[in-house]
């Protein structure tokens, strides 16, 4: 660095404007490189935070985040739907029972009722785990782009191997799951 200021000293004193820029410039990348350095880093930390241990290196493991927390919000979206649905149906039943014929009946009743009116209220962090979600697959598309050739050097993170699995494979970002019938065929060959 010392060498540098140096260098762009003489040759502001010789009036040689491209040496100076030269020297400018090597100072600028050696001032800037620990940023990169970094961004590229947070980038790989991010992509190992959000369950990516992809080998296919950062470039591939932000976009391939995002679609996964994407699948999330339309599975959670999809089985709230369900559940609301029955709860629906439920109270459709409830209401095409005779009127209860003793105390503890209307007692059942109404607390079955109240517990229906927690469920669907309960349902309602769906809605709210869904826009975190969005928000953050958004900030991790931003940090991406933002990131851009940084990403393109990044080497790939050495993950410590974790003790479970990566949850349900997902269409399109996943090999597809074996069959039943491929799992038989397995334990068949192998005489079980």
């Amino acid at each position: 660095m010392v060498r540098h200021m140096r260098a762009a000293l003489r040759a502001i004193e010789h009036d040689d404007e491209s040496a100076w820029r030269a020297h400018v410039d090597a100072l600028i990348e050696w001032r800037s490189q620990p940023l990169v350095q970094g961004l590229a880093r947070l980038a790989q930390e991010l992509s190992h935070a959000l369950g990516d241990g992809a080998p296919s290196g950062i470039g591939q493991a932000l976009p391939d985040a995002c679609a996964r927390l994407e699948h999330v919000v339309c599975v959670s979206e999809d089985a709230s739907h369900r559940t609301l649905g029955m709860i629906e149906e439920c109270r459709a039943l409830l209401g095409s029972l005779p009127p209860s014929q003793s105390p503890q009946q209307a007692e059942a009743l109404t607390g079955i009722r109240s517990r229906l009116a927690e469920m669907t209220a309960a349902q309602g962090y769906q809605d709210l785990n869904g826009q975190i979600l969005l928000r953050v697959v958004d900030l991790v598309r931003q940090v991406h782009a933002g990131l851009g050739g940084a990403l393109a050097d990044a080497r790939p993170l050495q993950l410590r191997a974790r003790g479970h699995g990566y949850g349900p494979a997902v269409a399109g970002l996943d090999a597809a799951p074996a069959t039943q019938d491929e799992a038989n065929q397995l334990l068949s060959s192998l005489g079980l």
